[in-house]
Parts: structure tokens; C-alpha cells; sequence
């Protein structure tokens, strides 16, 4: 359950904030979670199960302007449905991922 890094990427950016389906989903093990930000701002992300129960919280900085890339290891996590969440500022977003074993 921890992020094992995080990439800013030369994509071209958006007018918006903007979160992308995790990639693989659904993962075995590993996966990649990319969000867009227009300007500087503070970013949160959470895994919840699903039951609603916050299960890690995986970051809580600040984060230029870009996209970014973080990798995530389900590792210690039973096989299930997780929600990623994505606050930033006035912004937030949720995505459903399964984890399969």
C-alpha cells in the first residue's frame, strides 16, 4: 500500500483538474494512478474499500502544475473493489479500481 513513484509528465496540460482511470485495472499488483493539475496546489489522495473504510492514504503535498503518474502496490490488501480519491484544492474526483490475486 504504498506509492513506489511518482513521475511528472511532459503531457500537455489541461484548463482543468483531471483524473485518469488507473491503468491496469483491474491490477494483480501494481498499479498507475495520473491526475492533472492547472496550477500549484495541495493533493490528497485516499483508498478507501468498499465499505467507505479509508484503507491508506497515499500522499499529501503540494504539486506544481502538470500531469503526474503514481504508482501504487496493493500489496497487504485482500483481493476486492477500492475507490482512489483525488482532492486538490476545490477539486475532487473518485474512481473505482479492482484488485485481483
Amino acid at each position: 500500500m504504498i506509492v513506489t513513484g511518482s513521475s511528472k509528465s511532459k503531457k500537455i496540460l489541461s484548463k482543468g483538474f483531471y483524473l485518469e482511470q488507473n491503468n491496469p485495472n483491474p491490477f494483480n499488483k501494481q498499479t498507475s494512478i495520473q491526475f492533472t493539475l492547472p496550477y500549484q496546489s495541495r493533493v490528497s489522495i485516499i483508498i478507501t474499500n468498499s465499505y467507505g473504510r479509508v484503507v491508506d492514504k497515499i500522499i499529501s503535498n503540494m504539486y506544481d502544475a502538470g500531469a503526474y503518474d503514481l504508482e501504487f502496490l496493493g500489496d497487504g490488501l485482500p483481493k476486492g473493489t477500492y475507490f482512489y480519491h483525488v482532492i486538490a484544492d476545490k477539486f475532487s474526483d473518485s474512481r473505482e479500481m479492482e484488485l485481483i490475486k
